[in-house]
This record gives C-alpha cells, sequence and structure tokens, in this order.
C-alpha cells in the first residue's frame, strides 16, 4: 500500500509539523510505503523527513503559477502520480488541496483526503469556489477542530458529509516531561517563565504584543514573572520597542527560531497564547505534553483543547488585562501549576496522542492494520 503526502513546501510551520508527526508514527507500519512531495520547492523540513526513511519528490511549480497555468502545474503533479501508482493521496495545505486532489482524480487514485488546517486569509471569491468544487475529487476533508468545520462549511460550502473532524495530535515520546531543558534563556532568577511560541509575521499574526502587555500588568500587579518568546518574523523589531516603550525588556527574551522546541518549554513555567482566532494551536498540545499549564484565548479552535478537560485557564481574547491577572494567579501558586501542569499532560495523552490520531484517521480511510482499537471519529454534523 503506497501513500503520497502533498504539502505547499517544507518549511517549518503547524501544517508541517503535523505531518512529521503523522509519519513518525506511520512509518512503524511496514504495510504502508510513504511519500512526500513538495510542490514548491525544497526546504529545511526535508532533511527530517528523509531520516525517517520516507522518499521526498520536490517539484517546483511557481514558474507555472507566475503565468497563471495551473492546470499545467497540476499535470505535472498527474505525471509523478502515474510514475507512483499510489493508493492513497493527502493534500495538506491549500494549493496542495487544489492541485493534488485533481491530479489524484485524473489519475484514478482510489482514496483522496484534503487536510484543511485553517488557510483562513486564502478566502478570497476565487478561493471559495476553488474549494467548493475540489471538494468534489475527495472522499473527505479532514479539519483540526469544530471550529474550523463550521468556519469551512460557511466560507468555502464543504459539505457536512465531507467533513471529517480530528483534533491535532502530538508525539508523546518527544514531549515528555524528564527529558532535557534548554539552558539558555535564563532571567535575573526566581521568576516564573511564561513562554509563547509563534511566527512573528503579519500574514499570520499571533498578536505577540498582547502577552507583553499581560506581562506588564501582571509584573505592575506585584507577580516576578518573565516572559520568553520564541520564533521570529518581520514584526520582532516592533515587539521589542513595545517591551522597551513598557519598561519590561529586562523580563521579555526573544530566542528567534528554534529547533529544540520541547528543550525550550521544558525550561518554562507556563505557556500563553494571545492569537484572537486559531484554528488549533498544536504549540499548545506540546506544551501541556512537557507538563506545563497553558493560557489560551476564550476562542477559535483553540479553546477546544480545554473543553471538558483540566490543565489551564481560558481567558476573553485579546484581553491582556485578564491574561495577566491569570499569570499573577499562577506566578503566585507554584503548587497548582504542578497540579494543572499534571493534568495538562495528563488531558494530551487522553485525547490529543499521535498513536490515537493515527488509528481514528486509518478507521476514517477504512484501512485495518495490526493495532489496538480506537474510538470512531467524530463527523460535523
Amino acid at each position: 500500500m503506497r501513500h503520497v503526502h502533498v504539502i505547499d513546501e517544507l518549511r517549518t510551520g503547524g501544517a508541517q509539523t503535523h505531518l512529521i508527526t503523522m509519519l513518525r508514527e506511520a512509518t512503524r507500519w511496514r504495510e504502508i510505503e510513504h511519500h512526500v512531495v513538495s510542490l514548491f520547492g525544497d526546504g529545511e523540513l526535508s532533511r527530517e523527513i528523509r531520516r525517517l526513511g520516507v522518499p521526498v519528490h520536490v517539484l517546483d511549480v511557481r514558474p507555472q503559477f507566475r503565468e497563471g497555468r495551473f492546470l499545467a502545474a497540476a499535470t505535472e503533479l498527474q505525471y509523478l502520480f502515474k510514475v507512483l501508482r499510489p493508493d492513497l493521496v493527502e493534500a495538506h495545505l491549500t494549493w496542495s488541496r487544489l492541485l493534488a486532489l485533481y491530479a489524484a482524480w485524473r489519475c484514478g487514485v482510489p482514496k483522496r483526503i484534503g487536510f484543511e488546517q485553517g488557510d483562513l486569509y486564502m478566502n478570497s471569491w476565487k478561493f471559495r469556489m476553488a474549494n467548493f468544487v475540489l471538494q468534489l475529487f475527495a472522499q473527505r476533508i479532514v479539519v483540526c477542530s469544530e471550529s474550523l468545520g463550521e468556519w469551512a462549511h460557511r466560507t468555502h460550502g464543504i459539505f457536512r458529509s465531507r467533513v471529517l473532524v480530528l483534533h491535532n495530535c502530538v508525539d508523546l515520546a518527544r514531549f515528555e516531561p524528564d527529558g532535557e531543558a534548554a539552558k539558555d534563556i535564563g532571567f535575573h532568577g526566581g521568576e516564573t517563565v511564561f513562554v509563547a511560541v509563534g511566527t512573528l509575521g503579519r500574514g499570520v499574526n499571533k498578536r505577540v504584543d498582547v502577552c507583553i502587555r499581560a506581562l506588564q500588568a501582571a509584573r505592575q500587579a506585584g507577580a516576578n514573572a518573565a516572559l520568553l518568546i520564541c520564533g521570529d518574523g518581520e514584526q520582532r523589531g516592533e515587539l521589542e520597542n513595545l517591551a522597551e516603550s513598557l519598561d519590561v525588556a529586562s523580563y521579555v527574551k526573544f530566542l528567534g527560531t528554534r529547533s529544540d522546541v520541547p528543550q525550550v518549554l521544558r525550561a518554562c513555567d507556563v505557556f500563553c497564547h494571545a492569537a484572537p482566532w486559531e484554528p488549533f494551536g498544536i504549540v499548545a498540545i506540546e506544551a501541556m505534553a512537557v507538563g506545563l499549564p497553558v493560557i489560551l484565548p476564550d476562542s477559535g479552535g483553540i479553546r477546544e483543547i480545554l473543553e471538558n478537560a483540566e490543565g489551564g485557564f481560558l481567558y476573553p481574547a485579546l484581553d491582556h488585562d485578564a491574561l495577566g491577572r491569570t499569570m499573577v494567579q499562577l506566578a503566585a501558586d507554584p503548587r497548582l501549576r504542578h497540579k494543572m501542569g499534571t493534568a495538562a499532560r495528563h488531558t494530551v495523552e487522553k485525547k490529543f496522542s499521535v498513536q490515537g490520531y493515527m488509528e481514528r484517521l486509518y478507521q476514517a480511510y477504512g484501512i485495518h492494520l495490526e493495532q489496538s482499537a480506537a474510538c470512531t471519529p467524530e463527523v460535523y454534523a
């Protein structure tokens, strides 16, 4: 059995992280041979995928895109599918869905699955029409939250019968509490370290400014707190200036992009997030897996992480004063942090493990391998 995973590019991002997590688990089953196809050239993640023993096929359809020859780009994929002869094609981002689902259908690939990870900014009428039509070439569109399922139905007209809700997952062996911690994030000593992880770009704005303002509010209320920011982008300079203007620059550290996110998380005390609407938020469950309590906005798919579960607090999205008050509470109570961190790990083990995710996904595909039983995935209705 051969599975081909198509993704727009192999640069660091949520969809790419999710794909690699899936592949680490899926390659344990020898019955399936996996291949990855990148549409827009190579990237830093291809080496990691190849280390798993998965071949990476690098295309570059940017010239066709610049000339508006989208069918020519799809035809290039068709040629590759005819060589690989896959039993299943998974398309993991917007352009991958638009090209690969059509090309796989043209080649007669038996199973064709699209993944919608929440490209919220790609919602012009052209993208809406294209996504509506392209769902006809897929058996299922997998979404990472109930909120995203509702958005895909409302925005793109994706039929509810085609939507499969599977919350994203985490590799519990990689993100576990007792591993090595990063040693280069120290502050003055004694601070409760809050950590925010994500891009500092404008296209996908994680609103790290809200975390910085919350830190100022928490310190003004007497909390001995500091903020670690893991990520990079064009907003970094503005955020550094904001920390200076609020007189908290000594308690805010910018790490830039890191490849050792598990170690960084283990060196911190609490995870906080501020994006006003997330389709899900993989980094939140990664933080929970290493035993950190989380503070998440009560909006979008990310709030579903704490729905009927312990391990953190929800606060009104973009309300830095509310986030600051929660920082004060956690900074003042180490026992509460430990209790909530333990509950966070248990929540991830129960609801968000990659093993459970892959079992439910393969059940939905009708693929039965030697594996433990799993509950039926929930279809958006």
